[in-house]
């Protein structure tokens, strides 16, 4: 392999003091070391700055930089611009990597000549100690987006690489942006640069570590309304002028369907934000057409949504009425949710997983990672 290849690591930093630690000491431990870290503080007001920096004094590899906050997306996008590597990576900052990460999409990213890696993924929970294989791929070289539907659920950064000469030419010659949508933002980047990209590769290690506990927390309804749902318009003016409708389509079915029931009864006592939904509702679905919803179009490699269906047809009639009924309809109809938080749901699930291998493996990394940063700091 290569080792003049440098990679550029960046990790948005912000309220994330109880892990950063372990986050950073999972990258300084990287079996690949022509690296940088670039940390972007923005505007946390714990101690994850002076924690950054404190790294920063003992590694020459790790930059910092500090900002007023301006949200995931913005802190992602300084890091793409400070960057100096070939490839670069985002990392969240109470997850973690495999101290082969760098080393293997690299490896893979050199041996394909492609501009864009993927790797499989474990989500865990360090409160139940559970674990789940995130949507895992088999190893594959040089694909397409347009002919890999699975990877038409591709939405999140953090398991890929990219080539920074790509990200910063790949948009008909000009840069990818990350956009300022405090929930997905991800999805907005990927659908980009996937369907624009020459080829990618599938690494099949599992690299990089989930953390869920710290990422479920409910948002207001104006960040689920105005960055969650308003995020489904940016992806339409991505996809559809390109071609990808039925990536599209399959974006809408399974995650917008998912995000407006899980709204849905948030919404009963909300007008203000219900008309909101409608707007947005009504901009999204303007100029689909009904047939792109139909089984007979999203045949083979997908299955059509009829609920949806119904939805997107009263959304296209511009029916507000019969909007504001569907939704009301999915807010008598919601399962309450599950209380997760329970001293029984904890239990059982850490005798659940407590031999699980995944579960095994991933505790004793956590507490290596934990080890290290109590000595080093």
């Amino acid at each position: 392999m290569n080792n003049n290849i440098k990679f550029s690591i960046m990790t948005p930093v912000y309220k994330v003091e109880r892990y950063l630690p372990e986050c950073i000491e999972s990258v300084l431990g990287q079996t690949y070391g022509n690296f940088e870290f670039i940390l972007v503080d923005d505007g946390s007001p714990d101690h994850s700055g002076e924690i950054c920096d404190e790294y920063a004094k003992k590694d020459s590899r790790i930059r910092v930089f500090h900002k007023p906050n301006g949200g995931h997306g913005s802190a992602r996008q300084r890091g793409q611009d400070e960057a100096a590597g070939d490839f670069i990576t985002w990392l969240d900052a109470d997850d973690f990597l495999d101290p082969m990460f760098a080393e293997k999409m690299l490896e893979t990213a050199e041996r394909d000549q492609v501009d864009m890696v993927c790797c499989n993924a474990i989500v865990f929970s360090d409160k139940t100690f559970n674990t789940r294989r995130y949507f895992p791929h088999p190893a594959a070289s040089r694909l397409s987006f347009s002919s890999s539907p699975d990877y038409w659920k591709s939405k999140v950064l953090w398991r890929w690489i990219f080539s920074l000469p790509f990200l910063r030419t790949g948009k008909d010659g000009s840069p990818f942006k990350h956009p300022s949508y405090k929930l997905g933002q991800d999805v907005c980047l990927m659908f980009e640069a996937l369907p624009r990209v020459k080829a990618f590769s599938q690494c099949p290690d599992e690299l990089y570590f989930f953390r869920q506990d710290h990422k479920t927390s409910h948002s207001s309804l104006e960040t689920e309304i105005d960055h969650q749902l308003a995020h489904f318009l940016s992806v339409k003016d991505i996809l559809v002028p390109t071609g990808q409708i039925k990536p599209f389509v399959k974006y809408l079915n399974e995650n917008y369907w998912r995000d407006i029931k899980a709204i849905a009864p948030r919404l009963a006592d909300e007008p203000r934000w219900t008309e909101r939904v409608v707007e947005l509702g009504t901009s999204l679905f303007a100029g689909t057409e009904p047939a792109w919803f139909e089984a007979s179009f999203l045949a083979p490699e997908l299955k059509a949504n009829e609920k949806l269906s119904g939805l997107a047809s009263a959304f296209r009639s511009r029916d507000a009425d019969a909007v504001r009924g569907i939704i009301d309809g999915l807010a008598r109809d919601a399962v309450p949710d599950v209380d997760k938080t329970s001293l029984f749901h904890t239990l059982r699930r850490r005798v659940k997983a407590f031999f699980h291998p995944a579960s095994q493996m991933t505790r004793r990394m956590l507490r290596e990672l934990e080890n290290r940063a109590a000595s080093r700091m």
